[in-house]
């Protein structure tokens, strides 16, 4: 006697009904991509400010965390698509990187000031 799973498929989504699983099924790629893409308007923003107001420690300061955040971003892409490193330990190379570019802030700043 054959036995028979039967799938469960949910229900197909509605014009204009959200999926409440949406946030939590994105991949972690995707929000790197997104936050690659927000970080780079984020340095165009803080560039002009600075040009227009030079030395104000707190606009440097963010221009410098938008540029390490940008460039942690840009390794991890680097990095995956010259599999250098595997796509299945992305979490934790974003953890690494993240670590590595808070060191890098720390250690840029208090050079500076």
């Amino acid at each position: 006697m054959e036995q028979r799973t039967i799938l469960e498929h949910r229900k197909p989504l509605q014009w204009g009904e959200q999926d409440p699983n949406r946030l939590k099924n994105t991949p972690v790629g995707m929000w790197a991509w997104l936050w690659q893409r927000i970080s780079a308007l984020a340095i165009i923003f803080f560039l002009a400010l600075h040009l227009t107001l030079t030395y104000k420690p707190i606009i440097q300061f963010l221009l410098l965390m938008s540029v390490t955040f940008h460039a942690v971003l840009g390794l991890r892409v680097i990095l995956l698509d010259f599999n250098i490193i595997n796509v299945k330990y992305q979490k934790a190379l974003i953890a690494g990187l993240g670590a590595t570019g808070i060191l890098m802030i720390a250690i840029i700043w208090t050079g500076i000031y």
